[in-house]
């Protein structure tokens, strides 16, 4: 009887959750298709993608290009034969700059092979996913606004992309997108909130909580579009989370920061 407890603590010992490392960076894994899986973040500051081994030693380094008082927003797809077919190793990034005068965002996405060279640019592009199905190949969805004019304007373009996707950041089949993406973001009067439901959900809902995890506002989205318009103006100044749920589907929270 005591050799079974022994046998059973061991087993129990194994299966605890134990820590690996700390990154000072917001980041995510990713899986390459000749590569293997890898971990990368975004620095702010040095305006750079470092990307790092699963057992945390740093395996490469991309550094991008922003504009003099712009700021590095989000990076998307770090990939292998997804915008190119050469094996190269590729990403989306996007970078952002605001205008103190007239109280605006104007943001840019750039498609970049690890040595800087540019397969695409995308001026007033705030938020990219990628859409791969049998039928109709892989396809990359820029949103474009222009927020200097009011009301603003959006764009949806399609382009059609060489490679295929083959990462942990794509989409399951039947599920909400998984970082539903808030723009301008900090923001003062509005945000947008860009989306994707699953085929077969035709409604869901956009559920605002603030820093004590209390909801406070519930909004209603549907397949028909792919953005909503937050209000933000009377919003306490501070940090706020949201999430997609329908159903049993629900998305990975996103944060939004209001002035």
């Amino acid at each position: 009887m005591l050799s079974f407890f022994i046998l059973l603590l061991g087993g129990t010992l194994k299966a605890q959750i134990t820590f690996e490392s700390t990154y000072n960076y917001s980041g995510t894994y990713t899986d390459l298709s000749l590569s293997g899986h890898k971990f990368y973040l975004m620095d702010v500051a040095s305006n750079q993608c470092r990307i790092y081994n699963t057992n945390h030693s740093l395996w490469k380094t991309i550094n991008l290009n922003l504009p003099a008082n712009h700021y590095l927003y989000d990076i998307k797809y770090v990939s292998e034969n997804l915008f190119s077919t050469d094996n190269s190793l590729c990403l989306a990034y996007t970078y952002y700059s605001y205008d103190e005068v007239n109280q605006y965002y104007t943001y840019t996405t750039k498609v970049v092979k690890e040595n800087g060279m540019e397969l695409l640019a995308l001026p007033g592009c705030a938020y990219v996913t990628v859409f791969e199905a049998p039928a109709l190949g892989t396809k990359l969805q820029a949103y474009v606004f222009n927020y200097s004019l009011s009301p603003y304007t959006v764009q949806t373009q399609i382009f059609n992309l060489p490679g295929n996707l083959v990462s942990i950041e794509s989409i399951e089949p039947g599920t909400i997108s998984h970082n539903p993406s808030a723009f301008p973001n900090p923001a003062k009067t509005f945000s947008t909130i860009s989306y994707s439901l699953p085929t077969n959900i035709q409604s869901a809902e956009l559920q605002i909580f603030d820093m004590n995890g209390k909801k406070i506002r519930t909004l209603v989205i549907d397949a028909k579009a792919n953005h909503i318009s937050l209000p933000t103006m009377g919003f306490p100044a501070g940090i706020y989370t949201y999430i997609i749920k329908a159903g049993n589907y629900r998305s990975d929270a996103g944060k939004l920061i209001i002035n």
